[in-house]
């Protein structure tokens, strides 16, 4: 069976999201500088937002699922949830078929979003989402500013790229 247009823009998608992330201890946890100035600061933050994305949904949902600790009920309910969303969504390459009967990509989900949302008001982690969401925000801007992208550019080209390699940072000046 072959999934149909929509279906296929998932299949690509689940694709992408498995290679994304990168590898933890080569790769997400080296090379951490201070950026000169803004502008680079800005290009670190958009370069390690793509680059590292997986990786930042990951340690989000870990957040998410630490800041249930003292729920284990809840916390063991929103594994199951989002397991329910690895596996029937994100890691699908084909269709989900039970019973000879094809459900689409929509009604999966459909479905995944609302078991989502009776999950989150029964249970009331409203304030835990909330906590959840603001300590992610901080520690993926920190690491994505922080981190230098491997294959980046100063902003400032050649003007940083060959300071003081002879010794001499004077420069050649001439009188106006």
């Amino acid at each position: 069976m072959t999934p149909d247009a929509g279906a296929t823009n998932t299949y690509s998608t689940t694709a992408e999201i498995r290679h994304a992330i990168r590898p933890w201890f080569d790769d997400f946890l080296t090379s951490f500088t201070l950026p000169l100035s803004f502008p680079e600061l800005s290009l670190r933050f958009q370069k390690n937002l793509y680059t590292f994305r997986g990786n930042y949904a990951i340690i989000s949902l870990l957040i998410f699922i630490l800041t249930l600790i003292l729920r284990p009920i809840a916390a063991i309910v929103f594994l199951f949830i989002i397991v329910g969303w690895i596996f029937l969504f994100f890691a699908r390459d084909e269709p989900l078929i039970v019973f000879d009967f094809e459900f689409g990509d929509r009604l999966v989900l459909i479905s995944l979003i609302v078991i989502t949302i009776v999950a989150v008001a029964v249970a009331g982690v409203w304030w835990n989402i909330f906590l959840s969401i603001v300590i992610a925000g901080l520690l993926v801007s920190l690491h994505a500013i922080l981190r230098t992208p491997d294959d980046t550019e100063s902003p400032y080209g050649a003007l940083l790229s060959g300071v003081d390699e002879d010794g001499d940072s004077q420069g050649a000046y001439m009188q106006v």
